[in-house]
C-alpha cells in the first residue's frame, strides 16, 4: 500500500508525549508506517493517506497534520520553493517559529518571499486559499500542505467545570486522550478505567470509537460517570461498582486498560492506604488484560519496573506543580 509522508506539528505542551502519541495514534489507526524524522515541535512518519482524518480526529498534542514537502536551512529556502510542485487552486503561505528557533529570520518577510516564488501566475489568498503552504522554523525549515487542524477548542469544552459532575483533580481532557492513545487502542476494543471516578478518561475513549469500560469503588462516581457521559452524548458498554481487586472476576475481553488512580484522598480510597491500594492494584490490571494487552497509568512516583505479568514499556514524567508530578506508565501483559 503506497505511503505518503505528513508531518505532525506538535504541540510543544511536553517534550516527549506529543511525538510519543503521534506514533501510537498511527499503530492504532494505520496499516503500515514509518518514522522518517523527527525533532523539535515535530514528527514526520509516512502512512497511507486515508489515515489522515482517522488520525486527526483522535489525536490530541497536536496542532495540524501536514502533508510533508520538503526541508532545508535558511540559506537554501528560495532554491527549494522554486522546485516544489503545488496542488492547483489558490494558496497561501504561513510561517511558525518554534521556540527561539533562528531569532534573525522575520516570519512575515519570509512568508513573503517564498509566496513569490511560489506564484507563478497562481493567485493568492490570504484569508481562505484552497492550499495552506506552512514553514516550520524548527531545526531547519519544514515545509508542508496542511492536511488537516486538530480542534484543540474542544478538549476545553469537555473539562471538568463543563461537565455536570465533576472532581477538582482531574487530568485535562488533552492529556486524558493522550493517555489513551499511549495505550495504541483501536476503535472497537473495550478500554477498562477500573479508578473511573467522573469519567474523564472513558468520555476521551468514547470520543474515538472505544467501547468504554468503568468501575469505581464509589456508587456516587459511578452514577457521576454515566451523567457525565449522558452529558456528551457517549455510550458505554459497562460503568458498574467494584473494588479495583476483583476487577479480573468482573470483566471481560479487555485489550485496554487506561487510569489515573486516586493520589491518596481519604474520600476516594476509602482510607486505604495509598501503597496498599498500588500493591493490590497492579497485579489485578495485570490479570484482567488479555495478552499482549497494554496498560497505561498514571502515577505520582516514578513507574516501578513491572508487576506480575506487567512489562514496563515506557515512561514519561510530567511536573504539574511543586507537590505534583505525574508519571505515565506503559505497561505490556506478557503472554
Amino acid at each position: 500500500m503506497s505511503q505518503t509522508p505528513f508531518l505532525f506539528e506538535l504541540s510543544g505542551e511536553h517534550p516527549s508525549l506529543p511525538s510519543a502519541e503521534a506514533i501510537s495514534c498511527c499503530q492504532a489507526e494505520c496499516p503500515s508506517f514509518s518514522i522518517l524524522d523527527k525533532g523539535p515541535g515535530y514528527i514526520i512518519i509516512s502512512f497511507p493517506t486515508r489515515c489522515v482524518e482517522p488520525i486527526g480526529h483522535r489525536i490530541a498534542l497536536t496542532h495540524r497534520i501536514g502533508e510533508y514537502l520538503a526541508s532545508c536551512t535558511p540559506s537554501e529556502a528560495m532554491v527549494t520553493a522554486s522546485n516544489l510542485e503545488l496542488p492547483e487552486g489558490t494558496f497561501a503561505v504561513r510561517v511558525k517559529r518554534w521556540g527561539r528557533s533562528h531569532p534573525a529570520i522575520d516570519c512575515n518577510h519570509l512568508a513573503s518571499t517564498i509566496g513569490g516564488v511560489l506564484a507563478r501566475g497562481r493567485e493568492v489568498d490570504l484569508t481562505n486559499p484552497d492550499i495552506e503552504v506552512r514553514v516550520l522554523l524548527s531545526d531547519r525549515l519544514h515545509i508542508y500542505i496542511t492536511r488537516h487542524v486538530v480542534d484543540r477548542s474542544s478538549f476545553e469544552e469537555r473539562k471538568v467545570a463543563e461537565r455536570p459532575f465533576f472532581s477538582p483533580i482531574s487530568l485535562h481532557p488533552r492529556y486524558a486522550r493522550a493517555l489513551v492513545n499511549l495505550t495504541g487502542v483501536r476503535r472497537g476494543e473495550r478500554l477498562l478505567d477500573p479508578f473511573c471516578g467522573t469519567g474523564g478518561i472513558l468520555i476521551e475513549a468514547a470520543s474515538i470509537g472505544v467501547r468504554a469500560v468503568g468501575s469505581d469503588i464509589s456508587p456516587d462516581m459511578v452514577e457521576g460517570c454515566k451523567s457525565n457521559m449522558r452529558h456528551f452524548g457517549l455510550e458505554w458498554d459497562e460503568i458498574i461498582k467494584g473494588d479495583v481487586g476483583s476487577i479480573d472476576d468482573i470483566f471481560e475481553d479487555i485489550a485496554t486498560v487506561a487510569t489515573d488512580p486516586p493520589y491518596g484522598r481519604s474520600a476516594s480510597t476509602y482510607k486505604e492506604p495509598i501503597v496498599d491500594l498500588y500493591t493490590r492494584a497492579l497485579p489485578a490490571i495485570s490479570r484482567v488484560l488479555m495478552p499482549g494487552g497494554v496498560a497505561g497509568i498514571v502515577l505520582p512516583r516514578p513507574c516501578p519496573p513491572g508487576r506480575d505479568k506487567l512489562e514496563l514499556r515506557e515512561t514519561y514524567k510530567q511536573r504539574v506543580h511543586r507537590s505534583l508530578t505525574r508519571h505515565y506508565c506503559l505497561f505490556t501483559r506478557r503472554q
